[in-house]
């Protein structure tokens, strides 16, 4: 290494240990109280538990622990389960009629395989859940995806036991690459701030650095909040008690024509799911679906299955491509026939627009907020909802 590049090496590794690395430190000493940290999952279970508050555990990219506990908690009060990944996490109570009490299990990235393990796991052990909704997501490729659903164990004694081990082995590296995430370093600002503007500043950096959990707060809407990690804390951002998501520190997509040309793009995620399976749905799923079908309706409720909403327009632009058109067809074509065939309802709300979604009721092309679900679940009970107030569930494909 000559002098120049050595001159140029050390000029690296001073700006490095001026700017990074401080946050890197500060970071590690936060996620080392949070990452893999099951016993702060156990303390937010338990406070939402006794407050129907909204909380934030660690953390929102791995929450089946978290989910696992309040579904646990919650099983005696409901009738309906809201299954799927973090399309379906919009979801919320108001969305469904008074007779069905819901708990909103989805969790980001879990796909349907997982989805159908865990619907089965449910079915067999309790029966006062009758009613399950299950979204069919053809843009993440899940319908597409090969192999057969695993056994799930959701019982209450293997979750507690997950929460035995207060910290649990998370690599290095892991703890690194989330130390230096920009949703982690943009925290670390806010909390550096919140703690030079707070009065009593001894008092904020313990709040922060040495507290299991922020102090209990407010929520515009008068619902209590407690925060167990460090980041979006005062915000309200994590799941409300009813398990659906708030989305409260996500901005709203504001210029939907770029994402929406982008989405047919050939290095677009949504166009190479579509095209992985050539529009054919695993058969294994839609069998194992059609049994939780029928095996519902004998235990007195039924089915929901849905095509999760996409931003306004996404979906027309799909059915104007000349490549990818007829692949979306044929997927909704098999799964129309199959739905009319196994008499299960099936709830096409990809058109978004459709139900009077609007751009700013999404994050991206592909997760929507809960006043956009309110809109599409609305008029599918207009359908579904009796007088009385039973439910006779339409079957196959429906549309506005």
């Amino acid at each position: 290494m000559n002098t120049r590049h050595k001159h140029y090496f050390r000029i690296l590794i001073i700006s490095f240990c001026a700017t990074l690395l401080p946050v890197l430190v500060l970071n590690m000493i936060l996620l080392n109280d949070t990452l893999g940290n099951n016993q702060k999952v156990l303390l937010a279970s338990q406070w939402q538990q006794r407050t129907q508050g909204i909380t934030y555990a660690p953390t929102l990219s791995d929450t089946h622990l978290f989910k696992t506990l309040r579904l646990l908690d919650r099983l005696s009060e409901i009738n309906t389960v809201v299954f799927g990944s973090s399309t379906a996490l919009g979801i919320a109570q108001q969305a469904f009629p008074d007779a069905l009490h819901l708990y909103n299990y989805a969790q980001t990235g879990h796909a349907l395989s997982s989805v159908i393990g865990e619907a089965e796991y449910i079915q067999r052990h309790y029966a006062n859940v009758k009613w399950l909704v299950i979204p069919l997501d053809w843009s993440l490729g899940f319908i597409y995806q090969q192999g057969t659903p695993p056994d799930a164990d959701l019982s209450a004694a293997t979750a507690m036991q997950a929460t035995q081990v207060q910290i649990k082995s998370v690599p290095l590296l892991e703890r690194i690459r989330d130390a230096l995430s920009y949703p982690r370093i943009s925290s670390l600002f806010e909390i550096l701030n919140n703690i030079r503007r707070a009065d009593d500043k001894t008092a904020a950096f313990s709040g922060y650095f040495l507290q299991d959990a922020s102090n209990d707060y407010r929520c515009a809407d008068g619902t209590p909040g407690k925060d167990f990690d460090t980041i979006y804390r005062g915000t309200c951002t994590g799941f409300r008690h009813d398990g659906s998501a708030t989305f409260a520190n996500s901005s709203r997509v504001g210029n939907p024509r770029s994402l929406i040309l982008a989405s047919t793009s050939s290095h677009s995620q949504y166009r190479q799911n579509l095209l992985s399976a050539d529009g054919s749905p695993n058969p294994v799923f839609l069998q194992r679906l059609a049994e939780l079908g029928k095996q519902a309706k004998q235990n007195g409720g039924g089915l929901i299955l849905f095509l999760p909403p996409l931003l306004p327009g996404m979906e027309v632009e799909f059915l104007r491509h000349p490549q990818l058109m007829p692949v979306l067809q044929k997927t909704k074509q098999i799964l129309a026939d199959w739905a009319k065939e196994n008499q299960l309802t099936l709830l096409d709300a990809g058109q978004s627009e459709r139900f009077d979604c609007r751009p700013d009721e999404f994050l991206d092309p592909h997760h929507a907020v809960s006043s956009c679900y309110n809109k599409i679940f609305q008029s599918f009970w207009r359908d579904a909802l009796r007088p009385d107030g039973t439910i006779s569930l339409p079957s196959a494909d429906l549309k506005p």
